[in-house]
């Protein structure tokens, strides 16, 4: 029998969940992968969900992502706790009452402490009625592990679709000389403190080319060490929408992808170098585990200020063959096919 599988994701953007970036990545990227395998699925936010009562007997299997307790959804969990037949998943440190001061809803938006811990809480509370969870990150998993007990917990890592991946390529085919030498994509003002802690790196770097230029796009504030290039910064403040992010990546050279290290952000996934590196770019970025996973040519790791300077200093200077090899080299673990088997695993195991 064919099985059927709903994702549930606890997402504010619920008349369409897929302008939600994290609901794209961790549901309709596996529910495409299992549908191209013969499985019937299907995505829905929490809110549509409710209780479960118009869903239940239809699906054979539920994953839940960033499953948030509300009175409704107790009713169907208490009925199914435990149950091979629903998951939890997780892409951030969302769970974890402890790091309330590193989220960034409370060091960035101005959400209260106690607001915040709740909302941690909350998270933390439903995961009593799962066994069988999927986490982006080896580091989640390991977190879980270590506040949850006997549990399930698989890494099912970001992948890419289809989709992504052709538009990709024919990006790769496309593209002549890019405009911009260096690149940096901000998708909230929550990086601020990022881009300033390598201001000083590119600002050697575009003091020693007077020809290079820098796309900044996104809320991010231009640090003082860079302003007095502003002429030569062009800074994109609105979001671009996900569809046009590879072409607006394909007009820069070398993508930077700087991150503050602590409990939060090491369980963060690698997707900033893996969507770049796809359409072709270089990467600079600071060595997560979810990125120091990848070997290639085409990314450097750095952590000081002097590997940074280092880094942005020297040309990566690969042929489009090189890129082609590298390309090859690391999308085997970007496939939502590895996605589909580590769900089918889960399925596999009834009870």
């Amino acid at each position: 029998m064919t099985k059927k599988i709903l994702f549930v994701s606890h997402t504010s953007r619920i008349d369409n969940p897929y302008d939600d970036p994290s609901t794209r990545y961790r549901c309709y990227t596996p529910a495409s992968a299992l549908r191209n395998n013969g499985y019937i699925t299907a995505v829905t936010s929490q809110s549509d969900f409710g209780d479960g009562s118009k869903y239940e007997d239809f699906f054979d299997f539920f994953v839940f992502h960033r499953p948030y307790l509300t009175e409704s959804l107790v009713q169907f969990l208490a009925k199914n706790k435990k149950s091979n037949r629903i998951i939890a998943d997780y892409d951030d440190l969302i769970f974890d009452v402890s790091q309330s001061k590193l989220m960034p809803s409370y060091r960035f938006r101005g959400s209260h402490f106690h607001q915040t811990s709740m909302y941690l809480a909350a998270n933390a509370a439903a995961n009593r009625y799962f066994y069988n969870f999927t986490f982006s990150t080896e580091p989640l998993a390991e977190r879980a592990r270590a506040l949850f007990g006997d549990i399930n917990a698989v890494v099912v890592s970001n992948s890419l679709d289809a989709g992504y991946l052709t538009r990709a390529e024919a990006i790769r085919e496309n593209t002549g000389q890019r405009p911009f030498q260096i690149g940096y994509f901000a998708g909230t003002a929550t990086h601020d403190a990022d881009l300033a802690f390598i201001s000083h790196a590119i600002a050697e770097k575009l003091n020693r080319e007077p020809a290079s230029r820098m796309l900044l796009l996104g809320p991010a504030a231009i640090p003082d060490p860079l302003l007095s290039f502003r002429d030569r910064i062009h800074h994109q403040e609105q979001v671009v929408h996900f569809t046009k992010l590879p072409y607006e990546m394909s007009q820069v050279e070398t993508v930077v992808a700087p991150l503050e290290w602590n409990e939060f952000t090491v369980c963060k996934s690698g997707l900033k170098f893996f969507e770049a590196a796809l359409v072709g770019c270089s990467v600079v970025a600071t060595p997560i585990p979810d990125i120091d996973r990848f070997k290639s040519k085409m990314l450097r790791k750095c952590t000081a200020q002097d590997e940074w300077m280092n880094a942005l200093s020297t040309p990566f200077n690969l042929t489009p063959e090189e890129i082609e090899m590298e390309v090859v080299n690391f999308a085997p673990l970007i496939d939502a096919e590895l996605t589909r088997l580590k769900y089918e695993g889960i399925f596999a195991n009834e009870s």
